[in-house]
Protein backbone atom coordinates (compact mmCIF):
# COMPACT_ATOMS: atom_id res chain seq x y z
CA UNK A 1 0.00 0.00 0.00
CA UNK A 2 1.36 3.58 -0.88
CA UNK A 3 0.69 6.08 1.89
CA UNK A 4 1.62 9.84 2.67
CA UNK A 5 1.94 10.84 6.34
CA UNK A 6 1.49 14.36 6.74
CA UNK A 7 3.08 15.31 10.06
CA UNK A 8 6.26 13.19 10.69
CA UNK A 9 6.17 14.15 14.55
CA UNK A 10 5.48 11.86 17.08
CA UNK A 11 2.32 9.74 15.58
CA UNK A 12 2.93 10.48 12.22
CA UNK A 13 6.71 9.12 12.83
CA UNK A 14 5.63 5.87 14.78
CA UNK A 15 3.00 4.84 11.88
CA UNK A 16 4.89 5.74 9.25
CA UNK A 17 8.08 3.46 10.43
CA UNK A 18 6.04 0.35 11.45
CA UNK A 19 3.81 0.14 8.38
CA UNK A 20 7.36 1.07 6.32
CA UNK A 21 8.69 -2.30 8.53
CA UNK A 22 5.31 -4.06 7.24
CA UNK A 23 6.03 -3.48 3.34
CA UNK A 24 4.70 0.22 3.07
CA UNK A 25 5.77 2.43 0.60
CA UNK A 26 5.62 5.32 2.77
CA UNK A 27 6.43 8.90 2.09
CA UNK A 28 6.30 11.81 4.77
CA UNK A 29 5.40 15.06 4.69
CA UNK A 30 7.04 17.34 6.77
CA UNK A 31 7.95 21.11 7.08
CA UNK A 32 11.19 23.20 8.48
CA UNK A 33 13.77 22.02 10.39
CA UNK A 34 12.24 18.39 10.47
CA UNK A 35 12.00 18.35 6.45
CA UNK A 36 15.34 19.69 5.70
CA UNK A 37 16.83 16.77 8.34
CA UNK A 38 14.90 13.87 6.75
CA UNK A 39 15.52 14.46 3.62
CA UNK A 40 19.08 13.59 3.82
CA UNK A 41 18.85 11.62 7.10
CA UNK A 42 17.57 8.34 8.46
CA UNK A 43 13.68 8.45 10.71
CA UNK A 44 14.95 6.68 13.50
CA UNK A 45 11.77 5.23 16.26
CA UNK A 46 12.46 3.73 19.28
CA UNK A 47 10.66 1.36 21.60
CA UNK A 48 10.95 -0.61 24.59
CA UNK A 49 10.23 -3.43 22.77
CA UNK A 50 12.20 -2.51 19.32
CA UNK A 51 13.49 -0.37 16.92
CA UNK A 52 13.26 0.99 13.61
CA UNK A 53 15.52 3.34 11.62
CA UNK A 54 15.90 3.82 7.73
CA UNK A 55 16.07 6.67 5.01
CA UNK A 56 12.14 7.50 4.34
CA UNK A 57 11.24 9.99 1.32
CA UNK A 58 10.43 12.62 3.05
CA UNK A 59 8.95 15.83 0.75
CA UNK A 60 6.87 19.07 1.61
CA UNK A 61 3.18 19.50 1.31
CA UNK A 62 4.27 21.96 -1.92
CA UNK A 63 5.98 18.55 -3.24
CA UNK A 64 3.06 16.48 -2.58
CA UNK A 65 0.28 18.59 -4.32
CA UNK A 66 2.47 18.96 -7.76
CA UNK A 67 2.82 15.02 -7.73
CA UNK A 68 0.27 12.01 -9.06
CA UNK A 69 -2.57 11.99 -6.36
CA UNK A 70 -3.69 8.31 -8.21
CA UNK A 71 -0.35 6.81 -7.09
CA UNK A 72 -1.34 6.89 -3.11
CA UNK A 73 -3.80 4.68 -1.49
CA UNK A 74 -3.86 6.92 1.46
CA UNK A 75 -3.24 10.13 3.47
CA UNK A 76 -2.86 9.75 7.04
CA UNK A 77 -2.96 13.20 8.76
CA UNK A 78 -1.19 12.76 11.99
CA UNK A 79 -0.32 16.85 12.26
CA UNK A 80 -1.89 18.90 14.92
CA UNK A 81 -5.56 19.87 14.86
CA UNK A 82 -4.82 23.37 14.17
CA UNK A 83 -3.86 22.44 11.03
CA UNK A 84 -6.44 20.53 9.60
CA UNK A 85 -8.36 23.03 7.65
CA UNK A 86 -5.30 24.16 5.78
CA UNK A 87 -4.29 20.81 5.02
CA UNK A 88 -7.62 19.37 3.53
CA UNK A 89 -8.00 22.44 1.57
CA UNK A 90 -4.62 22.10 0.00
CA UNK A 91 -5.05 18.19 -0.60
CA UNK A 92 -9.15 18.78 -1.64
CA UNK A 93 -7.96 20.60 -4.69
CA UNK A 94 -4.81 18.31 -5.51
CA UNK A 95 -7.55 14.96 -5.47
CA UNK A 96 -10.58 16.75 -7.26
CA UNK A 97 -10.18 15.23 -10.73
CA UNK A 98 -8.81 11.69 -9.64
CA UNK A 99 -10.30 8.86 -10.99
CA UNK A 100 -8.90 6.95 -7.99
CA UNK A 101 -9.54 8.49 -5.00
CA UNK A 102 -6.84 8.29 -1.92
CA UNK A 103 -8.81 7.76 1.52
CA UNK A 104 -8.12 9.99 4.22
CA UNK A 105 -7.48 9.04 7.43
CA UNK A 106 -7.35 11.12 10.66
CA UNK A 107 -4.80 10.03 13.21
CA UNK A 108 -5.45 13.53 15.45
CA UNK A 109 -6.36 15.22 19.00
CA UNK A 110 -9.88 16.39 18.86
CA UNK A 111 -13.24 15.14 17.74
CA UNK A 112 -13.45 18.23 14.84
CA UNK A 113 -11.17 16.93 12.61
CA UNK A 114 -13.23 14.39 10.56
CA UNK A 115 -16.13 17.16 10.33
CA UNK A 116 -13.73 19.28 8.46
CA UNK A 117 -12.23 17.12 6.46
CA UNK A 118 -16.27 16.28 5.35
CA UNK A 119 -16.25 19.63 3.92
CA UNK A 120 -13.64 19.22 1.83
CA UNK A 121 -13.59 15.78 0.71
CA UNK A 122 -16.19 13.01 -1.02
CA UNK A 123 -17.97 11.60 2.89
CA UNK A 124 -17.17 8.32 1.50
CA UNK A 125 -13.37 8.66 1.54
CA UNK A 126 -13.22 10.22 5.15
CA UNK A 127 -11.71 7.82 7.30
CA UNK A 128 -11.93 8.86 11.41
CA UNK A 129 -9.53 7.26 13.71
CA UNK A 130 -7.51 7.73 16.83
CA UNK A 131 -4.61 6.16 18.42
CA UNK A 132 -4.23 5.25 22.49
CA UNK A 133 -2.35 3.20 24.94
CA UNK A 134 0.49 5.12 22.87
CA UNK A 135 3.23 7.86 24.78
CA UNK A 136 5.01 9.26 21.30
CA UNK A 137 7.49 12.27 21.22
CA UNK A 138 9.99 13.58 19.16
CA UNK A 139 13.28 13.61 21.02
CA UNK A 140 15.51 15.31 18.53
CA UNK A 141 15.55 15.26 14.46
CA UNK A 142 15.40 12.18 13.13
CA UNK A 143 14.21 10.47 16.47
CA UNK A 144 10.81 9.62 18.03
CA UNK A 145 10.75 7.67 21.38
CA UNK A 146 6.92 5.48 21.89
CA UNK A 147 6.19 3.45 24.71
CA UNK A 148 2.77 1.38 25.09
CA UNK A 149 1.15 -1.71 23.88
CA UNK A 150 -0.86 0.81 20.99
CA UNK A 151 -3.67 0.32 19.95
CA UNK A 152 -5.82 2.28 16.46
CA UNK A 153 -8.89 2.61 16.28
CA UNK A 154 -10.55 3.33 12.69
CA UNK A 155 -13.85 3.89 10.91
CA UNK A 156 -15.46 5.42 8.21
CA UNK A 157 -17.58 8.12 8.81
CA UNK A 158 -20.17 6.94 6.03
CA UNK A 159 -20.10 3.38 5.50
CA UNK A 160 -19.99 1.70 2.21
CA UNK A 161 -18.86 -1.89 0.68
CA UNK A 162 -15.89 -0.07 -0.69
CA UNK A 163 -14.32 2.08 2.25
CA UNK A 164 -15.32 -1.32 4.06
CA UNK A 165 -13.30 -3.51 1.86
CA UNK A 166 -10.80 -0.56 2.49
CA UNK A 167 -10.59 -0.58 6.40
CA UNK A 168 -9.90 -4.22 6.63
CA UNK A 169 -7.17 -4.08 3.63
CA UNK A 170 -5.49 -1.67 6.06
CA UNK A 171 -6.04 -3.61 9.69
CA UNK A 172 -4.82 -6.56 7.43
CA UNK A 173 -1.42 -4.87 6.94
CA UNK A 174 -2.05 -3.33 10.65
CA UNK A 175 -2.01 -6.31 12.39
CA UNK A 176 1.56 -7.44 10.85
CA UNK A 177 2.70 -5.21 13.69
CA UNK A 178 3.67 -5.01 17.03
CA UNK A 179 0.04 -3.26 17.58
CA UNK A 180 -3.75 -3.65 18.07
CA UNK A 181 -6.54 -2.44 15.55
CA UNK A 182 -10.51 -2.05 15.48
CA UNK A 183 -12.33 -1.27 13.06
CA UNK A 184 -15.77 0.98 14.58
CA UNK A 185 -19.01 1.07 13.58
CA UNK A 186 -19.42 4.19 15.56
CA UNK A 187 -15.78 5.72 15.50
CA UNK A 188 -17.59 9.50 16.78
CA UNK A 189 -18.64 7.60 19.59
CA UNK A 190 -14.65 6.59 20.57
CA UNK A 191 -13.19 9.94 19.73
CA UNK A 192 -15.56 11.37 22.26
CA UNK A 193 -14.40 8.64 24.81
CA UNK A 194 -10.54 9.74 23.94
CA UNK A 195 -11.50 13.61 24.16
CA UNK A 196 -13.51 12.84 27.63
CA UNK A 197 -9.31 11.66 28.66
CA UNK A 198 -7.39 14.58 26.77
CA UNK A 199 -9.58 16.63 28.21
CA UNK A 200 -9.10 15.21 31.53
CA UNK A 201 -5.56 15.07 32.18
CA UNK A 202 -3.60 17.03 28.46
CA UNK A 203 -3.78 20.80 29.50
CA UNK A 204 -3.96 20.28 33.92
CA UNK A 205 -0.90 18.24 33.46
CA UNK A 206 1.10 21.01 31.44
CA UNK A 207 -0.22 23.42 33.49
CA UNK A 208 1.26 21.76 36.90
CA UNK A 209 4.17 20.28 34.56
CA UNK A 210 3.34 16.77 35.97
CA UNK A 211 2.87 13.77 34.70
CA UNK A 212 -1.18 11.88 34.98
CA UNK A 213 0.13 9.44 37.44
CA UNK A 214 0.68 11.55 40.67
CA UNK A 215 -2.15 13.71 39.88
CA UNK A 216 -4.63 10.91 39.68
CA UNK A 217 -2.97 9.52 42.47
CA UNK A 218 -3.41 13.01 44.61
CA UNK A 219 -6.77 13.66 46.66
CA UNK A 220 -6.91 17.13 45.29
CA UNK A 221 -6.03 17.17 42.19
CA UNK A 222 -7.85 13.51 41.18
CA UNK A 223 -11.08 15.69 41.97
CA UNK A 224 -9.88 18.55 39.28
CA UNK A 225 -9.09 15.76 36.50
CA UNK A 226 -12.88 13.55 37.31
CA UNK A 227 -14.75 17.11 37.18
CA UNK A 228 -12.82 17.68 33.55
CA UNK A 229 -13.24 14.43 32.37
CA UNK A 230 -17.11 15.12 33.31
CA UNK A 231 -17.55 17.95 31.63
CA UNK A 232 -16.33 16.57 28.15
CA UNK A 233 -18.73 13.88 28.66
CA UNK A 234 -21.69 16.02 29.32
CA UNK A 235 -20.04 18.25 26.03
CA UNK A 236 -20.65 15.33 23.83
CA UNK A 237 -24.45 15.65 24.09
CA UNK A 238 -24.83 18.75 21.98
CA UNK A 239 -23.46 16.63 19.33
CA UNK A 240 -25.93 13.38 19.76
CA UNK A 241 -22.93 11.64 21.00
CA UNK A 242 -24.49 11.38 24.11
CA UNK A 243 -21.98 9.91 26.21
CA UNK A 244 -22.61 9.77 30.10
CA UNK A 245 -21.35 10.12 33.73
CA UNK A 246 -20.93 6.67 33.85
CA UNK A 247 -19.13 6.79 30.51
CA UNK A 248 -16.98 9.59 31.95
CA UNK A 249 -16.43 7.19 35.08
CA UNK A 250 -14.77 4.74 32.65
CA UNK A 251 -12.27 6.60 31.44
CA UNK A 252 -11.41 7.74 34.38
CA UNK A 253 -11.14 4.60 36.30
CA UNK A 254 -9.17 3.51 32.99
CA UNK A 255 -6.53 6.38 33.43
CA UNK A 256 -5.94 5.21 37.00
CA UNK A 257 -4.98 1.94 35.45
CA UNK A 258 -3.20 2.92 32.80
CA UNK A 259 0.83 3.76 32.96
CA UNK A 260 1.94 7.49 34.22
CA UNK A 261 1.80 9.96 31.02
CA UNK A 262 3.49 13.19 29.47
CA UNK A 263 0.49 14.66 27.71
CA UNK A 264 1.33 16.23 24.38
CA UNK A 265 0.51 19.79 25.89
CA UNK A 266 2.95 20.06 28.47
CA UNK A 267 5.88 18.81 25.75
CA UNK A 268 4.76 21.87 23.74
CA UNK A 269 4.81 23.97 26.49
CA UNK A 270 8.66 22.99 27.08
CA UNK A 271 9.04 23.29 23.45
CA UNK A 272 7.60 26.53 22.67
CA UNK A 273 4.73 25.24 20.35
CA UNK A 274 1.06 26.65 19.73
CA UNK A 275 -1.03 24.43 21.86
CA UNK A 276 -4.17 22.47 21.05
CA UNK A 277 -6.02 24.12 23.65
CA UNK A 278 -9.53 25.02 21.72
CA UNK A 279 -9.48 22.14 19.33
CA UNK A 280 -9.30 19.69 23.03
CA UNK A 281 -10.70 22.26 26.04
CA UNK A 282 -12.67 25.09 23.57
CA UNK A 283 -14.51 21.77 22.31
CA UNK A 284 -15.92 20.68 25.10
CA UNK A 285 -16.87 24.56 26.64
CA UNK A 286 -18.73 25.62 23.26
CA UNK A 287 -20.62 21.94 24.02
CA UNK A 288 -21.38 23.18 27.25
CA UNK A 289 -22.27 26.25 26.70
CA UNK A 290 -25.04 25.17 23.61
CA UNK A 291 -26.17 22.70 26.47
CA UNK A 292 -26.66 25.92 28.28
CA UNK A 293 -24.27 24.90 31.02
CA UNK A 294 -21.44 26.32 31.96
CA UNK A 295 -17.53 24.08 31.95
CA UNK A 296 -15.81 25.49 34.58
CA UNK A 297 -13.52 23.14 35.57
CA UNK A 298 -12.31 23.10 31.41
CA UNK A 299 -12.66 26.54 31.34
CA UNK A 300 -10.14 27.33 34.82
CA UNK A 301 -7.69 25.24 34.02
CA UNK A 302 -7.06 25.85 30.22
CA UNK A 303 -7.40 29.25 30.72
CA UNK A 304 -4.80 29.46 33.21
CA UNK A 305 -2.61 27.62 30.89
CA UNK A 306 -3.24 29.76 28.42
CA UNK A 307 -2.55 33.35 30.14
CA UNK A 308 0.76 31.68 31.50
CA UNK A 309 2.14 29.71 28.95
CA UNK A 310 1.65 33.06 26.48
CA UNK A 311 2.89 35.20 28.83
CA UNK A 312 6.43 33.12 28.76
CA UNK A 313 6.11 33.48 25.21
CA UNK A 314 6.06 36.88 25.12
CA UNK A 315 9.57 36.62 27.45
CA UNK A 316 11.48 34.41 24.96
Amino acid sequence: MNIVIVGAGGIGAYYGMILHEVGCNITFVARGKNLEYLKNNTMKMTHPNYTIEDKINTISLEELITSDAENYDAIIIATKAMSTEFISKSLSLWTKNCKKIPYYISLQNGVENEDIMLEHYSKDYVIGGLTRLIVSHTISLGHVHCSGEVQTLIGALNHTKENSKFLNKFKNILDKTQTSTFICEDIKLELWNKLIINNGVNAICALMQEESGPLLKNEKTSKLIYGLMSEAALASNAVGVNLTQNDADKMYELMKTFQSVKPSMWVDTQNNRDLELEEICGVVIKNCEKLGHDAPYTRTISTVLEFLYERKRKTI
